[in-house]
């Protein structure tokens, strides 16, 4: 059971490095003291800090002893390092990372793919396949539902399941931007109750205005 879930982890880890983000980078650090620290990729273990938000239950674990930091999941310097939770009843593992597009048509770019709803269907469940097929992992009857939840200036959720092996394993996918903070969320659960993005979601977009962009 655990191998299947953590090849789910995987297949879903391969996904979103693919959603529609163009380009980010990170801005040089400034601040004075009249103003609030202007917001950097090195800043996520603030930011991403779920702790406040999800029940005691879960754990904030360290991606990089888990296989899970930004290098073993390929997103490179231009998007943060990653901050991972688990619980282990019900069981459900979320993880989380952010870029800064400073450029305004790069922004704009990738909002219009983050509109598209037709276009993040597809290249969900290819990119589910595709990721199962290049681990040699068995993946059937792949769903995926897209919502534009109410978070940040935009915001796409994609819900969905993926039999592998012959265990159902349902999964989140969310993204939203704050100004030209762009954050994902990602959640692999096995079937019954599980946390909802949403509220997790918000609680970094609160985090992120206080600091200034």
């Amino acid at each position: 059971m655990k191998t299947v879930i953590k090849m789910g982890i995987f297949i879903l880890a391969l996904l979103i490095t693919v959603l529609p983000v163009v380009a980010c980078e990170e801005p040089a650090t400034s601040s004075t003291p009249s103003q609030a620290k202007k917001i950097t990729l090195a800043d996520a273990p603030v930011v991403l800090d779920m702790s406040s938000e999800l029940p005691t239950s879960y754990e904030h674990l360290d991606a990089a002893s888990e296989g899970m930091s930004n290098k073993d999941l390929g997103l490179g310097s231009d998007f943060s390092e990653v901050e991972l939770f688990m619980c282990e009843e019900p069981y459900q593992i979320i993880f989380a990372y952010f870029c800064i597009i400073e450029s305004k048509l790069e922004r704009a770019t990738s909002d219009a793919l983050m509109k598209d709803e037709e276009q993040i269907k597809s290249m969900a469940l290819e990119n589910l396949r595709a990721g199962a097929a290049e681990e040699g992992v068995e993946l059937a009857d792949a769903t995926v539902e897209v919502t534009y939840p109410y978070i940040g200036e935009l915001a796409v959720l994609g819900s969905g399941a993926m039999i592998s092996y012959g265990t159902s394993i349902g999964y989140d996918l969310l993204m939203f931007k704050s100004n030209k903070v762009y954050v994902f969320i990602a959640s692999v659960y096995l079937p019954g109750e599980s946390m909802s993005l949403i509220s997790l979601a918000r609680g970094i977009e609160q985090r992120i205005g206080n600091f200034s962009q």
